[in-house]
């Protein structure tokens, strides 16, 4: 389970990262996420550790996989038989 500072930090790298692997601006994601950057530092590395973000250590480019809306299972609308 993701604490408050990852959750808003995904949130915010979704938003802004989530076509193309990316080398992540830190001050931009504290500015954006409200936190400070030792905070979003700890947020990126526990959403690396989680699996929400892949990091690519040779061309240090991160790549967000998906959101916690999308890791959501999805009820189905059909009629129930």
């Amino acid at each position: 389970m993701l604490d408050d500072a990852a959750r808003k930090v995904l949130t915010v790298m979704w938003n802004v990262y989530r076509n193309d692997p990316s080398i992540i601006d830190v001050y931009y994601l504290s500015q954006k996420a409200q936190r400070t950057e030792e905070q979003v530092k700890d947020a990126i590395n526990e959403l690396v550790k989680e699996g929400f973000v892949l990091w690519d250590r040779k061309a240090n480019t991160f790549k967000v996989l998906y959101n916690r809306e999308a890791a959501k299972p999805v009820m189905s609308r059909g009629w129930i038989k």
